[in-house]
């Protein structure tokens, strides 16, 4: 991070610095103090508006050795420094330099104890307790530590004020799971997850806007401190129109911020047919998308999966698969998903088909926020899922362009050739290849199938008669393989996965 606390030294300077070790800090000027601890007891104050306003007589205040009334210094901390640090391990006031002690002359100023911390920077205490009620009171139930600031400031050792927080920690010590429900290494372990708000340390503007385009697909909800008269207290206040909204709330020596960004939740379900759909309307958000349109005999009038950057030609072959091509080359949907004109998503245990059980897209949001992917319910068969492609293509067949995908997906992605294993002798599957999900993970599952499976067709075509086969339950074999493909993917990809009931339109 860049941001450099500056603060007054109240203590010896070698022995701040010897303890601080490589922690950044900037010494704006050493403090001291003369008078008599020993009465502290009667300077204590409920009111913190009266701190300024019963300075003992005989205490004296000294900056860098020039003596400061407790005005003067009230003017440094409100600009100057940023806070006052009592480092117990020099003698700050007279000859008492214990905890208790610093903590009753404190008091005569208004800044929290900035605690000297062990790992890498220093903190005040009462901002997590600030936050902490506050994350309770805005119900955010999960939350993304991007920083370990909860670790770096021993409040992980209160898991109780921080429920349902995970963390983004290098090297985590064991007790760490007692308080992070996960914690990852890096941010990019967590590509795939959204959450209700992340915790951003504090940064300089610069960092602070590269860090949201790095996190723009993990949560609408930024949590982060500001010190008073910063450069990012000054960005924030100059820039609010860039976000849908920004609270405050008091901390110490400036405010925590809740950044809620402007979210363009652009959303669509593609319908993916190859003949009239036979549907007067579809609940918004969803689009018909007429795979294999550069070699339809007949047009609907629906978009085609044919422009831009395609593979729609060898839809004979791949079925939807073109049009899935067609969304990963030529989309940027934020919540993007696949339905077959007969099969649509339902929330419904009755699955008798009408317009209205289809999932709408509210509803598909809110799954969202808690699930990484929607899928079809998998059904349990009473045999392995690749017999089920015997049954109907043949076993040689589906044999040989089976070992051909083994093959290429050994080349191209080796570390998922257990999964494709796994899943040809699994009994169960997730069933017709369709899905609504984030962006993020649409296209890193896109990335993986298409590394290899354009490289299976076309091996497939060299070797094989397939194009000269007239049915269609065998020249489709590749079609038929290709949707077990998204069951090898989630195998090996830690995601939260939401089964839902599939709607079945007969006679289409």
């Amino acid at each position: 991070m860049s941001y450099v606390p500056r603060i007054l030294l109240c203590g010896d300077l070698n022995s701040f610095k010897s303890a601080a070790g490589d922690m950044p800090f900037e010494i704006v000027g050493q403090i001291s103090f003369r008078g008599s601890p020993e009465r502290g007891e009667n300077y204590l104050f409920s009111n913190p508006n009266d701190l300024f306003k019963f300075v003992p007589k005989d205490l004296r205040i000294f900056l860098d050795g020039k003596e400061i009334s407790a005005d003067e210094l009230k003017k440094i901390l409100d600009g100057t420094a940023d806070y006052i640090v009592f480092d117990d391990a020099g003698e700050c006031i007279g000859r008492h330099n214990d905890l208790h002690s610093l903590k009753i002359f404190y008091r005569f100023i208004p800044r929290e104890i900035l605690f000297r911390h062990a790992r890498r920077n220093f903190y005040a205490p009462k901002n997590f307790e600030a936050l902490a009620t506050f994350i309770r009171e805005n119900n955010f139930s999960h939350i993304l530590d991007v920083d370990g600031l909860f670790y770096d400031t021993d409040f992980f050792m209160f898991p109780e004020n921080f429920p349902n927080v995970d963390g983004v920690i290098k090297n985590p010590e064991p007790i760490l799971e007692n308080f992070y429900g996960k914690i990852y290494s890096s941010l990019a372990e967590c590509r795939f997850k959204f959450f209700d708000a992340l915790l951003l340390a504090e940064r300089e503007p610069e960092e602070f806007i590269d860090v949201l385009i790095e996190t723009d697909a993990l949560s609408e909800n930024i949590l982060t401190f500001a010190r008073k008269n910063s450069a990012l207290e000054k960005f924030l206040a100059t820039n609010k129109s860039i976000f849908e909204k920004i609270s405050t709330f008091a901390a110490v020596n400036g405010n925590w911020y809740s950044i809620k960004k402007r979210m363009s939740k652009d959303f669509c379900v593609y319908v993916v047919t190859h003949k009239d759909v036979k549907l007067d309307s579809l609940p918004d958000g969803y689009k018909i998308i007429h795979a294999g349109h550069a070699v339809a005999k007949k047009y609907f009038g629906y978009l085609g999966d044919d422009s831009g950057e395609n593979i729609s030609r060898l839809n004979l072959y791949l079925n939807e698969v073109t049009a899935l091509y067609w969304m990963w080359k030529n989309t940027s949907h934020d919540i993007i998903g696949l339905n077959h004109y007969r099969r649509f998503f339902t929330e419904s245990k009755d699955t008798t088909f009408s317009l209205e059980k289809i999932l709408a897209r509210e509803t598909a949001e809110k799954i969202l926020r808690d699930n990484d992917i929607i899928v079809a319910e998998n059904v349990i068969s009473l045999s392995p899922v690749s017999y089920w492609q015997m049954r109907i293509s043949g076993n040689d067949l589906e044999q040989f362009v089976s070992n051909i995908f083994k093959k290429h997906i050994a080349l191209k992605q080796p570390d998922y050739l257990d999964s494709f294993e796994c899943t040809n002798q699994s009994y169960t599957a997730f069933q017709y290849e369709i899905f609504i999900m984030r962006r993020k993970i649409f296209e890193a599952y896109c990335e993986w199938l298409f590394s290899f499976l354009l490289d299976v067709t076309e091996e497939v075509f060299a070797r094989t008669n397939i194009k000269q086969i007239d049915n269609p339950r065998k020249y489709r074999i590749i079609s038929f393989i290709t949707e077990r493909m998204l069951t090898v993917w989630l195998r090996k990809n830690r995601l939260k996965i939401k089964k839902l009931p599939v709607l079945f339109r007969k006679g289409i």
